[in-house]
């Protein structure tokens, strides 16, 4: 009984502080940068040829969209991130938001 309450809690307390599930990473990450480095491409497509390290979800939880941005950026930095690339953001009845983004890295200039 109490290993059935504790999960519960645990699950509540996810859920009531919102959160970024696991990246499905499909490429090498590297090394971390920091979060300020991470542009965030919201709307628009990305000036430069990339490739996606990593597919970001956030399920709910966020009252506000530069929160919920706050954090995935935040994500892709731990995965050595230059973009996030939001495809999809929506606020839900209960005003809270959830989205999904990708990870990215730029990719040198072909010549």
């Amino acid at each position: 009984m109490k290993k059935l309450t504790g999960l519960i809690l645990l699950a509540l307390s996810q859920l009531l502080a919102g959160c970024v599930e696991p990246a499905l990473i499909v490429a090498q990450p590297g090394p971390s940068v920091s979060s300020e480095t991470v542009n965030i491409y919201y709307i628009e497509r990305p000036h430069c040829n990339f490739e996606t390290i990593a597919h970001i979800r956030v399920s709910g939880g966020y009252y506000s969209l530069q929160k919920m941005l706050r954090n995935m950026r935040r994500e892709a930095a731990q995965l050595g991130a230059s973009g996030l690339y939001v495809l999809h953001t929506q606020q839900l009845d209960t005003k809270e938001f959830l989205g999904t983004a990708r990870a990215i890295r730029c990719l040198p200039a072909q010549v």
